[in-house]
């Protein structure tokens, strides 16, 4: 589920859907410098059927916004930056 590349932990299974000019979304992308970690990523201000998958399957059209692949063929969103980081905190513990 993860990989490194350039001294950062890739966790492929985890993609942040943001927009450039959200400032929660630049807090998530500062704790993943902070945590040696990265994700997937998706601008939204730029990719209109991200936005519509990002409502249809998560429910909201807010961001920052993370979809996770639990492996069991299910997905989990899960929006608020101070539980995204959280979350990719745990992460560093596996």
């Amino acid at each position: 589920m993860s990989s490194s590349q350039n001294g950062l932990t890739h966790l492929e299974h985890i993609t942040l859907y943001h927009r450039p000019s959200c400032g929660y979304c630049r807090r998530v992308y500062r704790a993943l410098e902070d945590l040696q970690l990265s994700i997937n990523d998706i601008n939204l201000g730029s990719d209109y059927d991200a936005r519509v998958e990002l409502y249809k399957h998560g429910g909201k059209s807010q961001v920052p916004a993370i979809r996770i692949e639990l492996g069991n063929g299910k997905t989990q969103w899960m929006y608020e930056s101070l539980d995204i980081i959280d979350y990719l905190r745990t992460q560093l513990e596996r």
